[in-house]
Order: structure tokens, then sequence, then C-alpha cells
């Protein structure tokens, strides 16, 4: 009975239904945004210090082991994405007595999945990368860097269990404390392992995994005091019909980020044809443009759980409203990063290596690919009210005529059939979050989102 009365205490402290949108918008974004931000840190230092330790085969070895790795990370996120509607929407009907019930069959289901997910990595990691032209001079760092990886499966969808709880109840700090700690930790262990210690791209792996684990465990102690979950053996027990709701709503999500990284991952293939400068470049890339949509990821993670509460409590006007306000802030960010590569590019790559190989050999790869950075910061928040409404399965459309329909084609159409060459990559992503955004605003227009998909029943109506 305690364990319920603090949870609805918790619930109504971060009631996103109510009060002004602007102000709860930003509480919402704001710590999601350092959170994001230290992680895009990191991810630019992890691959600094690789570059500058090891060298272009480090960098690419790094690029290649990580988007493997990634690829099934991404599976996670997007089945956890259920559970963070799930709840939001719990949230917003007023409904929070079995959150117990839907974390820990969440926990058990995805500490199973992730066994199994860490076996195929194993299985299939040094055939993946063989099979997708990995340079020669950085096939076995990256062999090596996978497999460590591959390692901290586990403590990554454990967390994600817990982290999309957090946000589902609309509370974005516990988890921006975790990473914080996480992402600190796998700075300095990075140093000292590449660094002093000389272990080389194994040093950067085992430093991410041992971070993770450590994310992990705080996350845990945070969740036990907070009453968020009481780790009872009873309540790891799986429950079909809470699971069968998560899965529902995430497995689209988890496709879609699946087909998503895969298109990714397979036109690394295209980049390694034109060599381990080229291979390093586009590592350097996607750390820039990580960062630069670091704040269209924040207001995305803002509007699932926005919408979820508000769609649930029928405040459709306020979630409209709430979109437009986070697409704005969301265009100004990415807006900036732009136009520093559009001053500098060989200034923000040289951030990650010396070689003037790497430096030279595109810079100009980097603004192209920023301009698509800037057409994500508009779709990403029009993807936060489709996946928070529960309507997971038109995302999975959206991401096939992205990945599948537009970008991969167009990359083989580009760099085959065109005079781009390596270039013709870059316009070929530039052309893919154009064709998705435009249909997820059509869907958005139609207004098909506002009926839910998780819960039924009366809610209580809008608001006036």
């Amino acid at each position: 009975m305690e364990e319920k009365t603090e949870i609805k205490r918790e619930t109504k402290k971060i009631d996103l239904t109510v009060g002004s949108i602007p102000k709860r918008v930003l509480g919402f974004v704001v710590p999601t945004l350092i959170m994001m931000l230290i992680q895009s840190v990191y991810s630019i230092t992890d691959m600094a210090i690789v570059g500058h330790y090891i060298g272009s085969a480090g960098m690419s070895a790094a690029n290649m082991g990580g988007m493997v790795v990634t690829v099934v990370l991404n599976v996670a996120m997007g089945l956890t994405n259920g559970g963070n509607i799930y709840i939001g929407q719990l949230v917003g009907a007023r409904k929070t007595d079995n959150l117990n019930r839907i974390i820990g069959s969440m926990l058990t289901f995805f500490t199973i999945f992730a066994l199994v997910m860490t076996a195929v990595l194993l299985i299939f990691g040094r055939p993946i990368l063989l099979a997708l032209g990995t340079p020669e001079e950085a096939r076995e760092f990256a062999v090596t860097y996978l497999y460590i990886c591959a390692a901290g499966t586990l403590f990554v969808y454990t967390y994600n269990a817990f982290a999309c709880a957090y946000r589902g109840l609309g509370r974005p700090v516990p988890v921006m404390i975790f990473v914080i700690i996480s992402v600190l930790l796998n700075v300095v262990l990075d140093w000292i392992l590449v660094g002093p210690l000389n272990m080389g791209i194994a040093g950067a792996a085992i430093a991410t995994i041992f971070s993770q684990f450590v994310c992990l465990v705080v996350c845990m102690i945070h969740a036990k005091k907070t009453y968020l979950f009481d780790f009872k053996r009873e309540s790891f027990k799986i429950h079909p019909e809470s699971l069968k709701i998560v899965i529902k709503i995430g497995f689209p999500q988890a496709l879609q980020f699946f087909i998503t990284q895969t298109s990714f991952l397979l036109i690394n293939g295209f980049v390694n044809q034109y060599g381990v400068f080229a291979s390093a470049l586009a590592g350097a890339t996607t750390k820039v443009t990580m960062f630069a949509t670091t704040g269209t990821h924040a207001f995305q993670a803002c509007m699932i759980s926005f919408t979820a509460q508000n769609s649930a409590a029928k405040q459709y006007s306020r979630v409209i409203r709430g979109m437009l306000f986070s697409m704005l802030l969301s265009l100004i960010w990415a807006g900036l990063f732009f136009a520093a590569a559009m001053i500098t590019p060989e200034g923000m790559l040289s951030v990650f290596t010396s070689d003037a190989g790497v430096i030279n050999f595109k810079p100009e790869y980097l603004q192209v690919m920023l301009i698509g950075s800037v057409v994500e910061s508009l779709m990403f928040c029009l993807y936060g009210v489709i996946a928070g409404s529960g309507h997971t399965f038109y995302m999975f459309f959206c991401a096939v005529v992205s990945a599948i329909i537009i970008r991969f084609p167009l990359v083989w159409i580009f760099t085959t059939y065109t005079s781009m060459g390596f270039m013709g990559i870059a316009w070929a992503y530039v052309c893919a979050p154009i064709a998705s955004g435009l249909v997820a605003l059509i869907y958005i227009l139609s207004g098909k989102w506002k009926k839910s998909r998780v819960l039924s029943g009366r809610q209580k109506p809008e608001n006036a």
C-alpha cells in the first residue's frame, strides 16, 4: 500500500496534461538534452581518443564495430519505448496501480532477449563485418571492439526497461543523472585504458561495458529507494497481458530502429569502397551529426511522453501546441550546427583526428549531412506525436519509406550511376528524411493519431 501511494505521489508531480506548455516541454527537454549532450560529448571524446592514440584504423574499427552493436541496442530502445508509451498513457488516464507488474514483466523478458541477442552478436559479428567490407587495416580491431561490447547488451537492455518507466512518468531527471555518472566514468576509463595503459581498441570497449554496468547498478538502487520497483521475487513474473501491450506498441518501433540502423550499416559498405580515410571520415561525421540531432531527439522523447499523457486525457489541441513549440526550438538547435559546419567543417573534423588524409578527404560531406539533420529536426517531432499516441506501426511505415524506398536505393544510384561518387551518399541521406517527414505530416493532419491503440474505455474529456 505504501509503494502504490508513493508512486501516485510521484506521478502527480510530473503531470504533463496541465500547466504551461512551454514550461512542461522545457522541464522535460532540458534534463533530457543535458543527458544526450553528455552522451554525445562522450561519443566525441571516445572517437577522439581512439583517433589520436590508434589512428584512422582505430576510428574505422570503432565506427564499424559500434554500428553493428548499435543495431542490436536500438532494438532494445524500440521495445522499451512500448513501455514508455504504455506507462505514459496510464498516467494520463489516472490508472497507475499496475506499474510494478509492467516493469517486472519487462525486466524478465528483456533479460532473456538480451542473452539471445548477445549470442547473435558473438556468432555473426565477424561475418557481418567481413560482408560489409570493413577495411583490412581496421578489420581485427573492429571484431575485437564488437565482441567486447556485445558483453554489455544485458546491461543496456535491463537499464532501458527502467529508463522507459521514468520517461513514461515524465521524470527525465533521474535518467539524466544515471547517464552523467556512466559517461564521466567511461571518459576517464577510456583515457586510462587506451592511453597510459596502451590497451588499444579493447580498452575503449572495456571502458564502455563497465560504465554501462555501473549505470545499471545506480539505476536499480534509485528505483528501489523511490519505490519505482520493489525487486521482490514474485514481481519478476511475466504478466502476459501487460507484456503483450508493451510488445504490441514497442515491436513496430524496434523494427523501425532495426531497419533504419541496418540501412546505415549497409550504406557503410558503400563508404568502405572509398578506403580507410572515407570510413574514418564517415565515423567522425556520424559523431558530429549525432551531436547536431541531440536537441531533436530530446524533443522527440518529450513529445512521446507529452503525447502519451495528453492523448489519454483527450487533450489533442494541447498535443499540437506542444509539437509546434518543440519543432521551433528543435529547428533552431540543428540550424546552429549547420551554420558552424558551413563556416569550418575542417575545424569540426579536427576534433577527432589530426590525420590530414581524413580531414581533407571530403570535408563538404559533413556539410551536406548536416542539411539532413536540419530536416530531421522537424521530422522527429512529428514522429514523437505518432509514437506517443501508440500508432507505432505507422512509424515503422515511415522507416520503410526512409530507409528502404528512399535512402538505400538513392545511395546505390548516386554512387554507381552519377558523378557524385562518395558525396552521393550524403545527398541520399538528405532526401530520406524529407520523404518520411512528409509521410508523417500527412498522418498528423489526418487526425488518425487521436484514436488510442493502447487504452480503451472512457477517459476524462479534453479541457476547454
